[in-house]
């Protein structure tokens, strides 16, 4: 399995390419257990989240995991499981709460989410 990961985010960098390029980094795991979590994220999304279908990866032990980028298995286990929400917890930090949420990232995501340059 391929899969690209980030870094954690140490100080505010409001732009997704720059911050992207800075950590970006691509990792394979071989002969790994774990959950492969395939998400779908509706057109309207567009400028906050990659969309369509795209898959991540955790281990686990909880240590490993990723934007799943190329797989190939022998035994797999497959459910499926139709979520129409979920919860999230946004942080209460002065780099969040100063980052501008209207700036349209479309365009940055879809180069994030593709590889482009």
């Amino acid at each position: 399995m391929n899969v690209r990961s980030e870094y954690a985010q140490k100080k505010h960098i409001s732009l997704l390419q720059k911050y992207w390029k800075l950590t970006r980094h691509f990792l394979i795991y071989n002969n790994i257990d774990g959950t492969v979590v395939r998400l779908y994220c509706p057109e309207y999304m567009n400028s906050i989240n990659a969309v369509r279908w795209h898959f991540h990866f955790i281990s686990d032990d909880k240590k490993l995991g990723g934007h799943v980028l190329n797989l190939s298995a022998k035994n797999i286990n497959a459910s499926v499981d139709s979520t129409n929400g979920f919860y999230m917890t946004i942080p209460n930090n002065e780099m969040f709460n100063k980052f501008d949420l209207t700036i349209d990232q479309s365009k940055d995501i879809k180069k994030v989410e593709t590889g482009e340059e």
